[in-house]
């Protein structure tokens, strides 16, 4: 993962662990956010990380569950994260989670 995709990472990680960590408006600033992906890439992102109401899984059992290797779904999220971490959407949730 590059670094790019790597804040969005590390933030969606803390998503997960403490859903409270962001105020509500945030939350849902970065639920419309995913909804740029497709709807398996999002339902993907949403599972890895554990994130609104979903239970966290492993990268294993998600890539099992779709039939590619672990390493093409690292990658896979890789490129996910780095899509939405270059737009202005997240941009502007940045500024909100770390204000300048």
């Amino acid at each position: 993962m590059d670094t790019v995709g790597a804040e969005l990472h590390a933030f969606l990680i803390q998503l997960g662990k403490k859903p409270d960590c962001v105020s509500h408006k945030t939350a849902h600033y970065v639920e419309h956010i995913l909804h740029l992906l497709s709807a398996d890439d999002e339902e993907t992102l949403l599972h890895f990380y554990g994130i609104f109401g979903h239970r966290q899984e492993t990268l294993k059992s998600l890539a099992d569950e779709r039939k590619i290797s672990m390493e093409e779904l690292a990658a896979q999220i890789a490129k996910h994260l780095r899509q939405l971490a270059i737009t202005p959407e997240w941009q502007m949730v940045k500024n909100l989670i770390h204000p300048q």
